[in-house]
C-alpha cells in the first residue's frame, strides 16, 4: 500500500533549526510571568533572572525533558473512541476553535455566537464521523465574559461523546476542567488513564508565558491531562520575517513549554504544536491559509518527529470573510499539507476569515475535503488482487465491468462515496445558488434533526453539576446548562 508523503527539512537543516533554537533558550531566555513557575525551573537547574522574570535553559534541560516526554499520547472520549498517537492510520482533524461569531448563511453575514450556537455545533461536530476531536466551535457571548471559557468547556464535553481539546488561562480554570472529567469518569486516576481532554498552552509569542497560561501547564501535567504546546508565529510581526527564524521561535517556544511540562511532571503527555502564518503586508493582520504558514506548520511537525513527539497543526485553515471559492481553496491546501507532513492532529474544520468565525456548513464542506484528502493520501493498494488481471481477462476486450464479481468486492472500498458533493443529477436543474452550499446546508439540517446527543446519565449529570456549581457556572436562572439523558 502506497502512503503519500511529503517532506521539507533535510536532517542539515533539522540540525541548524535545533541549534538555533538552543542558543534562543540559553542566551535570549523566556519571560515567564508565573513567580511559582520560575521558581520550579531554577530548581530544575535553570537560571533565572526575577527581575526582568526571564528563564534561560541550556541544552541538558532541554535534553532530559525530551528524554521524559513520553513518544505516545492516548486520545481518549468518553464515549469510547480512543486514539493513539502517533500511530499508523491515526490522523484526526477537529473543529476550529473559539471566534465570538457564526456565519449566519441564511443573512449572508456574520453574528455574534451565543451557547445556543454552541450547543449545536457540537451536537453537529458530534454528529459528523470525519470529526476525530473537538475544540468547542465559538465564545458564548451571552455568558459571563470572566467564566465563558468554562460554560463552553461544560457544553462541550456535555453534548459530544469525542475528545475535548480546550485551554485554560488560570490554573482555576485547569482544576475545573479535572474535576470535570473526573466527575464524569469517577475519578482523578480514571482520567489520568483515559484522558478524555487536552489543553492547548499557547506562549505569547515572541518567548513569552503569562502568569496563568504558565501555572495552568503544571496542574495539567499533575493531572496526567495531554498539553498541545501551540506556538503561533505570525512572520514579520512578532518572528521573524524569515520562514526559518520563525521556525526557531517556534522551536523553542515547543521546547520550552515542553521543559515546563516535564518540570512539573516527568513522563507528562505532551504534544508539539505549531498554527502559524505571516503578516498582511496592507493591514499588519495575522493571515491564515498562505504558502509560508503551510510552510512553517509543516516544518514544525518535521522537527516534533525528529524529536520523536506527537504533534498537532493547523488543518483547513483560510482568510476568507465568506463562504467563497477562497475559503474551500485555501482550506484544502492547509488540509494537504498538514496530512502529507504526517501531522497527527489537525484543527479547523467550519473555519472562516483567520477562524474569526465559523459556519456549520462550512463544517460540512471541509470534511468532505478531508475525505477527499485522506483518500488521496492512502494512495493504492498493489497486489494480485486487486490488478484484477483474472476479471480483465474474464471480461475481455469490449467487456463491462458493471457486474463483475470483482467490482462488487472492491468498488467501496477503492471509491471515496461523497456526501455533499456531486450529488446532482443530468435531470436536475441548474441552481442559482451554489451547489456544494445548497448540499451543506441539506447535510446539516438532516444531521441536526436526526442525531441524537449522547447526554449524561442522572448520576453523571449530577456529579459534574456539583463541580460546575462549586465553580460558579450555571445559567442566569441558576439551573444546570446541559441536561441528562
Amino acid at each position: 500500500m502506497t502512503i503519500a508523503r511529503m517532506s521539507l527539512l533535510s536532517d542539515k537543516d533539522i540540525e541548524k533549526v535545533h541549534e538555533a533554537s538552543l542558543r534562543i533558550l540559553a542566551d535570549g531566555g523566556v519571560k515567564v510571568e508565573s513567580g511559582a513557575v520560575r521558581a520550579m525551573l531554577r530548581t530544575a537547574g535553570a537560571r533565572v533572572d526575577d527581575t526582568k522574570e526571564l528563564v534561560f535553559i541550556d541544552e541538558s534541560m532541554v535534553g532530559r525533558s525530551l528524554d521524559s516526554a513520553p513518544g505516545k499520547v492516548k486520545i481518549c472520549s468518553r464515549g469510547g473512541n480512543d486514539f493513539i498517537i502517533p500511530s499508523e492510520g491515526n490522523q484526526i482533524v477537529s473543529t476550529d476553535g473559539q471566534p465570538p461569531a457564526v456565519f449566519d448563511v441564511c443573512e449572508g453575514q456574520r453574528r455574534a455566537s451565543t451557547l445556543k450556537d454552541l450547543r449545536e455545533m457540537m451536537i453537529l461536530a458530534d454528529a459528523l464521523p470525519e470529526v476525530g476531536f473537538i475544540w468547542p466551535t465559538v465564545i458564548a457571548t451571552d455568558m459571563p465574559s470572566e467564566k465563558s471559557s468554562y460554560y463552553e468547556f461544560l457544553t462541550a464535553i456535555a453534548y459530544s461523546s469525542k475528545h475535548i481539546q480546550h485551554g485554560a488561562v488560570s490554573a482555576d480554570e485547569a482544576n475545573f476542567q479535572v474535576e470535570v472529567c473526573s466527575a464524569i469518569l469517577g475519578s482523578r486516576e480514571n482520567l489520568k488513564e483515559r484522558p478524555i481532554f487536552s489543553d492547548v498552552s499557547t506562549p505569547i509569542s515572541p518567548l513569552r508565558y503569562d502568569a496563568g497560561e504558565a501555572d495552568a501547564i503544571g496542574v495539567l501535567a499533575e493531572a496526567g491531562v495531554p498539553v498541545v504546546h501551540l506556538s503561533m508565529a505570525i512572520a514579520g510581526a512578532v518572528t521573524p520575517a524569515s520562514i526559518a527564524g520563525s521556525l526557531a521561535v517556534v522551536n523553542a517556544e515547543n521546547l520550552f513549554g515542553m521543559t515546563i511540562s516535564q518540570t512539573a511532571c516527568e513522563g507528562a503527555p505532551s504534544i508539539y504544536s505549531s498554527f502559524s502564518g505571516v503578516m498582511d503586508l496592507k493591514s499588519g493582520v495575522f493571515l491564515c491559509g498562505t504558502p509560508e504558514g503551510i510552510l512553517i506548520d509543516s516544518a514544525a511537525v518535521q522537527m516534533a518527529q525528529h524529536y520523536g513527539l506527537p504533534t498537532c497543526a493547523g488543518g483547513p485553515s483560510n482568510a476568507a470573510r465568506s463562504l467563497s471559492s477562497e475559503a474551500g481553496a485555501e482550506g484544502a491546501m492547509t488540509t494537504m499539507a498538514a496530512l502529507l507532513i504526517g501531522a497527527d492532529m489537525m484543527v479547523g474544520l467550519g473555519g472562516i476569515d483567520r477562524a474569526g468565525m465559523i459556519s456549520n456548513e462550512k463544517m460540512v464542506m471541509d470534511c468532505e475535503v478531508w475525505r477527499w484528502l485522506q483518500r488521496l493520501r492512502d494512495g493504492i493498494q498493489i497486489d494480485d488482487t486487486t490488478l484484477g488481471v483474472e476479471a480483465i481477462l474474464r471480461q475481455g476486450p469490449g467487456g463491462t465491468f458493471l457486474s463483475d464479481m470483482h467490482t462488487a468486492k472492491h468498488l467501496r472500498k477503492e471509491f471515496m462515496i461523497p456526501q455533499v458533493t456531486a450529488y446532482h443529477t443530468n435531470a436536475e436543474p441548474d441552481r442559482k445558488e451554489d451547489e456544494l452550499l445548497t448540499y451543506a446546508k441539506r447535510r446539516v439540517e438532516e444531521l441536526l434533526s436526526t442525531h441524537e446527543p449522547p447526554l449524561f446519565d442522572e448520576a453523571t449529570a449530577s456529579r459534574v453539576g456539583e463541580v460546575a456549581k462549586k465553580y460558579g457556572v450555571l445559567m442566569p436562572d441558576g439551573s444546570q446548562i446541559f441536561e441528562h439523558a
